[in-house]
């Protein structure tokens, strides 16, 4: 009898202890790897959050397609449900929030790491950090820009931390995605340069979105006040809607609205050239130059919330937040 208490207390305790480690994956955040699928999600309290997708396969054109670049997924704020769009539909290599531009001059060449025509493409090199905690989860990478040979042109490290946090309008946690991409050259001094419809920091949104053609926007003070879309040409117009600071986009998918709110940090190079569209793509870009003894770096947050959309003085209030959070 003694010994069958002394084994019944022991299993007690295993169970204890399975029972502790499966609660405390739902709670805070948490990574999950699948490097035979090459993505990884992170999870808020059990709910999905983002997606870093990082396959790269040259085994044939509609491998190559799927996969020529590295971006990140985001989810909606509780319906855990795909925000972003990947592969295909209008505009195939927009794809949720990533980075590239179409006119990268070096050593006399060029290549466009936005459309990845042409060879180059981006490629996932070495996952440096995967960490979560109760506040907050974070990763970064080392992502490759390489010509059709393989070889890197550029040295990309970024990091992405994501932190919930309370939006007025929203039942449910927004998510604070706070970006930071570093490009270290690997061929000597490189020249980013293009259009705001096809360079930069970009996020798009899911093909439904393009489909019913109706994201609205919303902006600071002393710009544009319009929902529709303030599209301007860089041909006729290069210097129009330039240096917002930040601005949002609000589109509804399946009866759910989400809003996302794009900061910039205001160090980057200037102009900054603003572009939004009816589909739902939408971000800044700037051209510049760099080389191998001073990388560039450029820093953004976007919030991403679900439920009615905010107002300009609160947006404002969180740009202003995200501005001095960079000065400490």
């Amino acid at each position: 009898m003694k010994r069958f208490s002394v084994a019944l207390v022991a299993l007690m305790a295993i169970l204890t202890s399975l029972t502790s480690v499966n609660a405390g994956e739902k709670t805070g955040f948490t990574w999950k790897d699948h490097p035979e699928k090459k993505v990884a999600d992170l999870y808020y309290n059990g709910n999905p959050v983002l997606q870093y997708v990082y396959p790269y396969d040259d085994s044939s054109a509609e491998k190559i397609h799927d996969t020529y670049k590295v971006f990140h997924h985001v989810y909606g704020p509780g319906s855990k449900a795909i925000i972003t769009k990947g592969p295909g539909g209008k505009f195939t290599h927009h794809r949720g929030l990533y980075v590239g531009w179409n006119k990268t001059f070096f050593d006399g060449k060029q290549l466009d790491f936005w459309h990845c025509k042409n060879g180059a493409h981006l490629r996932h090199a070495e996952m440096i950090e995967m960490a979560g905690g109760p506040d907050s989860g974070t990763m970064t990478s080392e992502i490759h820009w390489n010509d059709a040979k393989g070889k890197p042109v550029i040295e990309e490290t970024r990091k992405v931390t994501v932190t919930p946090i309370k939006v007025s309008t929203s039942k449910d946690p927004a998510w604070q995605i706070d970006w930071q991409t570093t490009l270290k050259s690997k061929r000597g001094e490189i020249k980013l340069d293009g259009d705001r419809q096809h360079a930069g920091f970009q996020f798009r949104a899911a093909q439904a979105v393009a489909e019913a053609n109706n994201a609205t926007y919303v902006r600071p003070e002393g710009f544009p006040q319009q929902p529709a879309p303030f599209q301007v040409s860089d041909k006729k117009d290069p210097n129009g809607h330039i240096n917002l600071g930040w601005f949002a986009m609000t589109y509804e998918i399946d009866g759910k609205r989400y809003n996302v709110e794009y900061f910039e940090d205001p160090s980057v190079p200037k102009p900054s050239r603003y572009s939004e569209r009816p589909y739902g793509r939408f971000g800044a870009f700037f051209n510049t130059k760099f080389d191998e003894s001073k990388p560039l770096e450029m820093k953004y947050r976007v919030i991403v919330s679900e439920g009615k959309t905010p107002s300009q003085a609160e947006i404002q209030k969180r740009y202003d937040q995200f501005v001095a959070y960079l000065k400490k």
